[in-house]
């Protein structure tokens, strides 16, 4: 039985986690594919490469199960963002660096 959503949890500590919640089928052209985003504990600056890594592999499973390409805004910084492009069957892609944050 399907839930309607998929859900991924990493956990960077003992007491620090992260759990996004997405839809089970891709979202129309043009939508957010995020339900929700539930933080446990306060992440610190040493947990940012491992988020990093988690969200992009999270967002190219996506792309993968869904059969769509995807772009996806990653604050690195308050004053620093990267766009990733996600294709199906391909690896992430940066495309572009922006001196801003989200």
């Amino acid at each position: 039985m399907s839930t309607g959503y998929l859900r991924f949890l990493h956990k960077f500590s003992r007491t620090v986690s992260c759990e996004l919640r997405v839809p089970d089928r891709a979202p129309p052209p043009g939508s957010r594919n995020v339900l929700s985003i539930e933080w446990t504990g306060h992440i610190k600056r040493k947990h940012v490469d491992a988020y990093r890594q988690w969200v992009l592999a999270t967002n190219q499973i996506l792309a993968n199960r869904w059969g769509i390409s995807m772009l996806y805004a990653l604050g690195t910084h308050r004053n620093r963002t990267e766009l990733w492009e996600f294709t199906p069957g391909g690896t992430p892609k940066l495309i572009e660096k922006l001196k801003a944050g989200l």
